[in-house]
């Protein structure tokens, strides 16, 4: 055989190699492809972490765990989430000296918290607030 011809042959067998995805000539095709099973890397099973607080279950659901924290935040609602959040965070911050998050909206919304976190929410007849100490 002539040269011409093995190099053709060898530049054959590579360029076939290449165009079906197996490098096997070359150890693999890179990226996780592989011809005897499928393509693609193997996902890691991941576990769910355990959680241990409490999440809400939607609109007719305002969890408290402090009477008085309910007292304050049906007391500091206004006509609009932004008024009332402004109003319900100075009440909070002349009632005591923990620091907490407000949030004032028109839609509900749902949340997870730790159980022994203070926290609150209440409706008025056009948005919802919630107060969650951190």
């Amino acid at each position: 055989m002539s040269r011409l011809f093995v190099t053709l042959l060898i530049i054959s067998t590579i360029l076939l190699e290449m165009a079906s995805g197996c490098g096997s000539l070359f150890g693999g095709g890179g990226g996780g492809c592989c011809c005897s099973g499928g393509c693609g890397r193997k996902k890691r099973s991941v576990e769910e972490p355990e959680f241990r607080g409490i999440v809400s279950r939607g609109e007719q659901d305002m969890l408290c765990n402090s009477p008085e924290l309910k007292s304050l935040i049906v007391q500091s609602m206004r006509s609009s989430p932004e008024l009332s959040s402004k109003s319900l965070q100075s009440a909070l911050e002349d009632h005591d000296s923990h620091r907490y998050v407000v949030v004032c909206s028109e839609n509900p919304f749902h949340y997870s918290i730790k159980h022994d976190s203070a926290y609150c929410g209440a409706r008025n007849g056009s948005h919802y607030c919630q107060a969650f100490a951190i």
